[in-house]
């Protein structure tokens, strides 16, 4: 009967097999002095490439500190906002611009118009229980 090998992978951290854990397996099937060596090399390799990945995950954040300080930096815009009369007049207006979505489109101007008659309405919708 024919000899059935198998292994077992326990993952230890994120759960994903890395480079190097498929390296360390392949090693350990080597011969002895073979073997020996390559552990050697992969643990060196390893130790390099997580310090790699730490040195460029840094100089990420750093990009991205530096890329808020700037935004903060920045002159806030606000919306322009420019009321003429008073509110409830007829006369009443309002204006408002925003410096940060303009597109080069005149600023929209606004009226209040005159309340409406509330039993004109009730007469046309033939709701005649409420007057």
């Amino acid at each position: 009967m024919p000899k059935i090998k198998f292994e077992k992978t326990l993952l230890v951290g994120s759960g994903k097999i890395t480079w190097y854990m498929k390296a360390e397996r392949w090693a350990k099937k080597q011969r002895f002095p073979i073997s020996f060596l390559l552990l050697g090399i992969i643990d060196y390799l390893k130790k390099w490439w997580i310090d790699v990945k730490i040195y460029n995950t840094m100089k990420d954040v750093d990009r991205q500190t530096d890329e808020l300080l700037h935004s903060w930096k920045e002159p806030e815009r606000r919306p322009n906002i420019v009321e003429e009369g008073v509110f409830g007049d007829e006369g009443w207006s309002i204006e408002i611009s925003n410096p940060v979505v303009e597109r080069g489109t005149s600023a929209t101007s606004t009226g209040m118009v005159t309340g409406s008659d509330a039993s004109g309405l009730q007469e046309d919708e033939g709701d005649q229980g409420t007057t």
